[in-house]
């Protein structure tokens, strides 16, 4: 099969899918994921985390964390955001005439130009690998992806992102994720620093957890 062939394949898959999980829900459904959607709607849950990353060691060692935070979010974020997608330039399907008379869509909003890779994907895989790799905790983990899960649905319900604008994003956090820890375990190492988890109290990691449950019941009720 030709490459164009192919790409073709791909492209029709991808619309037939975002069509399935894009549709006109109900008013509390289209809430909750609009919400959901929003950035500053995780502002608590983003403040918990920073403080669990930033709890823990001496001086060195939070330098060092806010480091690798730093470069995380100049990867996941930054580089896809400003590099990424404007080398590709795709189309969002809000913006793909081939496909965006066939969405519903929440408030109108339709997001920018270009949607390949997600940012929201990018960024939320970044995070939830990171913590997962660092706190090495479970409900910390399955918190983290299921906040990252939950993020990426929303972009195609509110029809702005193609699964594999997810599916690319999601794999870039990843990938930049371990990258950056793999850097941090070096440096840690040459600052005879020790491994995170020997020096953090696993109860207080589950304030992670915990706000993530609390803010869904909230969006949760909100939505009734």
């Amino acid at each position: 099969m030709e490459t164009g062939n192919i790409l073709n394949t791909i492209n029709d898959a991808d619309r037939d899918l975002l069509t399935t999980i894009n549709f006109d829900g109900p008013t509390g459904y289209d809430f909750f994921w609009a919400i959901y959607s929003d950035k500053w709607t995780w502002i608590p849950f983003i403040l918990v985390i920073v403080y669990c990353l930033l709890r823990p060691g001496n001086w060195k060692h939070r330098l060092l964390i806010i480091g690798s935070v730093a470069l995380l979010f100049l990867l996941s974020d930054f580089v896809v955001s400003s590099f990424i997608k404007n080398v590709i330039c795709r189309p969002r399907p809000s913006h793909d005439p081939a496909v965006m008379s066939l969405l519903s869509y929440v408030n109108d909003y339709r997001g920018g130009a270009y949607g390949f890779p997600s940012n929201h994907a990018s960024n939320g895989f970044a995070t939830a690998t990171f913590l997962a790799l660092l706190f090495r905790n479970r409900w910390v983990t399955l918190s983290a992806f299921l906040w990252a899960v939950g993020s990426c649905y929303s972009r195609m319900y509110l029809g702005v992102h193609y699964p594999t604008d997810i599916l690319c994003g999601a794999l870039l956090g990843t990938l930049f994720a371990f990258l950056v820890f793999i850097l941090y375990k070096k440096a840690a190492k040459r600052l005879a620093l020790l491994p995170y988890r020997e020096i953090y109290v696993s109860r207080e990691m589950l304030a992670i957890p915990f706000i993530f449950l609390l803010t869904v019941l909230t969006l949760l009720i909100l939505s009734l």
